[in-house]
């Protein structure tokens, strides 16, 4: 029997996950123009025609890596939502921590967000109307029944929005700049991660609490 030669893992071996969470890697690192598909296979140490032989051009690869990504956090949100129990407001201040968790383990999407987001373009097209918008649309309705309650202050979702993905989100997105800034969240662990978001959901809700 043949045995394969050492080096390169064998390529059935690479699961669809394993490279899509690297394919999303060099999306947010790089955005689409500087990511490179050869680079991407010579850091998983696969063929280089692996990637377009499962996915095709480089296009579709950032919707199925944009798509596998979104897909995962929403999921991980659904499945945190469960052990919330029934209160609104505290599903609503447990999701916004944990949102601000899972993109601090995973920050590619908001650095995808961030590098698509500063022109108009079909890729922006895509993540606003697939992800963004319907999340801002449940949020909204979700936002002022909480506030005819009168359990918070009258809030706009597009403000709370951007203080997540671009406020505390920018802690883990922004690597660099964080790291100028004295934090190195990047180093910490899970335990600091968790209080960085529950210091960032703090000051969402000391603000929109009722005075």
């Amino acid at each position: 029997m043949a045995t394969r030669a050492r080096g390169r893992p064998a390529q059935s071996a690479i699961s669809d996950e394993a490279l899509l969470d690297a394919v999303l890697q060099s999306f947010g690192e790089n955005g689409y123009d500087g990511a490179s598909v050869r680079e991407i296979a010579r850091r998983l140490e696969v063929s280089h025609n692996l990637i377009p032989q499962r996915f095709g051009s480089k296009e579709n690869l950032w919707y199925a890596a944009v798509d596998h990504g979104f897909g995962r956090l929403i999921s991980d949100l659904k499945r945190e939502a469960q052990t919330l129990g029934s209160d609104e407001l505290l599903i609503l201040r447990g999701l916004i921590s944990s949102f601000i968790e899972i993109n601090a383990q995973h920050p590619s999407l908001l650095q995808i967000i961030n590098q698509e987001a500063s022109q108009p373009g079909p890729r922006l097209d895509y993540l606003f109307d697939t992800y963004i918008k319907p999340v801002r649309d449940f949020g909204e309705a979700w936002l002022t029944r909480l506030a005819e309650e009168g359990r918070i202050r009258p809030v706009s979702v597009s403000l709370l929005y951007f203080l997540m993905t671009h406020g505390a989100g920018g802690l883990f997105a922004l690597p660099a700049l964080t790291k100028r800034l004295g934090k190195g969240v990047k180093n910490k662990s899970n335990l600091s991660v968790q209080e960085e978001a529950q210091s960032a959901v703090d000051i969402f809700f000391d603000g929109m609490l009722p005075r």
